[in-house]
């Protein structure tokens, strides 16, 4: 090394520099070869037998549905349509009802319903976003040792609460 940079006249740090490149652009070559070697051996057709396969059971799972009893795998499509129509009205009548027994309530679109935090059981508390079992425990506990709580904000005296999780509950709580 020595009598080559010597002869070519750099420093030992710039024939390191340009030993390292080299290296680098050689071994870069040879894996890009490499790959196309490996790739051109393996360009072979897709075999979709495994996934014809999984598609057949989990449709056969679909007709085994007790919603779509009526309906053959190889039923009409005016049957298929007229169940999802049906499905699709349920669901539509059960929000409309849902909207009427608590009208003015603005969570209905958001699948929360409003709670009022000093009567809540701990499935309803569980209900709330970000709120888990221990959490509801440990608003139970600390209301029963308070004798309830007077506003929605005294809810952050609770351990585990803080102030971002009260902005995601507080439209969804109320104290009276």
């Amino acid at each position: 090394m020595n009598k080559l940079s010597g002869s070519i006249s750099f420093t030992k740090n710039e024939l390191k520099v340009i030993v390292f490149v080299v290296s680098v652009l050689v071994s870069g070559f040879v894996l890009k070869y490499y790959s196309q070697v490996i790739e051109h051996s393996a360009n072979k057709p897709y075999d979709f037998s495994k996934s014809d396969s999984e598609f057949t059971v989990l449709s056969g799972k679909r007709y085994s549905n007790p919603e779509f009893q009526n309906e053959s795998p190889g039923g009409s499509s005016d049957s298929l349509e007229k169940n999802l129509t049906e499905l699709l009205l349920s669901a539509e009548d059960s929000l409309i009802r849902k909207a009427a027994i608590n009208p003015g309530n603005s969570h209905v679109e958001s699948g929360y319903e409003v709670v009022n935090i000093n009567t809540a059981s701990k499935d309803e508390l569980t209900g709330l976003p970000g709120i888990g079992e221990s959490t509801a425990e440990k608003i139970i506990i600390f209301r029963e040792d308070k004798k309830g709580f007077r506003k929605p904000e005294d809810l952050m005296k609770v351990k585990g609460i803080g102030k971002k999780k009260f902005e995601k509950i507080s439209q969804y709580i109320k104290t009276e």
